[in-house]
């Protein structure tokens, strides 16, 4: 029997909020300027362009193994300069920045990749002195020019397996550098259409409530198709996963490679208000995203690898859409894997020193018995 509530993401309690144009695009290359100061300002001169970027109480949040950190002192030492000391000669590109409304705050998603030469271990991940790409997926609110909060996604196992290591079973999609639109226009430094913006978002939020529609039974052909995904996406859709989950094309591989294993995994999944820092619409670009608001229980068989541990999970997950006037086109889903994997008792940074034989780290029974 197919879900009762099509609400079960809780995007029922979502209104769009129009953008006053000029604002939205003051504040989307505000944030391009700030990101583009603090990768590539010197090292004796990050305190003070931290101070310069965010308000004294921003509150920062990265994913595992960074988390939370308590002051503006932490985002310097603990985000910002440990990027720029591994990749001394790192450069930001990105290739989505979309702004908007939510909540009455103004706020801005970006995506794309940082490059550089990976020269020193950062967070244990062996240096290669090669050429690295770092994924990123953020979020960020902007007051009066300044970032007063801000989520930050770094694909740091993706990073593990350029330097050749990988601490988890192989992806069921297609592993792969995640490319910027089709189109080009992701960076959208132009005035939208705000009904053009409505609808896009709307339609995305019309296809999570049919994904809220499963109600946990064995995800036969019938009740797939109950379900109606293909009203929402394209044919030739692209659905860009996180490391670990991989890549997929069309509904048959979004259904084979992530849809099944994970409605399998999780099958009493859904989402909450609580945690969800960000929804816009701007043109034909989308950004959700939430910090938590996504729980489930592990019960379900083989999701990355692993056998069901009865584990209580909350996810941190962004999306990234581009849709055309009738569809959803290409989809990139940030998932912080390694904080869902720490949940479900796999410690990969852990993992990781143990094999590589840190002397630093605490032996087996520091990270693996929990």
């Amino acid at each position: 029997m197919l879900n009762d509530h099509p609400d079960k993401y809780r995007t029922a309690t979502f209104r769009y909020s129009p953008a006053d144009q000029t604002h939205n695009i003051t504040s989307k290359q505000r944030v391009i300027d700030i990101m583009q100061m603090l990768t590539t300002v010197p090292m004796a001169d990050l305190d003070a362009a931290v101070a310069a970027s965010y308000h004294a109480d921003a509150s920062v949040k990265a994913s595992h193994p960074l988390n939370d950190f308590p002051d503006l002192t932490a985002v310097a030492e603990q985000l910002w300069a440990p990027m720029k000391h591994a990749l001394p000669d790192v450069e930001r590109r990105n290739y989505i920045v979309a702004g908007g409304i939510y909540r009455d705050a103004t706020w801005i998603g970006c995506m794309g990749h940082y490059m550089g030469t990976f020269e020193r271990d950062w967070l244990g991940i062996p240096a290669t002195n090669g050429a690295v790409t770092v994924r990123f997926s953020e979020g960020h609110a902007i007051r009066d020019g300044k970032i007063a909060e801000s989520y930050v996604m770094i694909d740091f196992l993706d990073l593990m397996q350029q330097v050749g290591y990988s601490p988890i079973v192989p992806a069921l999609g297609a592993e792969m550098q995640w490319p910027p639109p089709a189109t080009l226009d992701g960076v959208v430094l132009t005035p939208q259409d705000n009904a053009m913006s409505k609808q896009s978002i709307e339609r995305v939020l019309t296809m999570h409530r049919a994904l809220g529609l499963y109600g946990g039974e064995p995800p036969t052909r019938d009740i797939l198709d109950k379900i109606g995904l293909e009203k929402h996406w394209h044919p030739n859709f692209m659905w860009y996963g996180p490391t670990g989950i991989g890549s997929t094309r069309g509904l048959k591989g979004f259904e084979d490679y992530h849809q099944i294993p994970f409605i399998v995994a999780f099958p009493d999944r859904g989402g909450t208000d609580m945690g969800h820092f960000i929804r816009v619409g701007d043109g034909h670009y989308v950004v959700t995203g939430g910090w938590g608001y996504l729980q489930a229980t592990h019960t379900g068989n083989d999701f990355l690898g692993l056998p069901p541990t009865g584990k209580r999970v909350n996810m941190r997950v962004m999306d990234f859409y581009r849709c055309n006037d009738e569809t959803i086109v290409e989809n990139w889903i940030p998932i912080d894997i390694p904080h869902l994997l720490l949940q479900m008792g796999v410690d990969v940074f852990g993992r990781m020193n143990h094999q590589l034989g840190r002397r630093h780290v605490p032996g087996m029974g520091g990270w693996l018995v929990r």
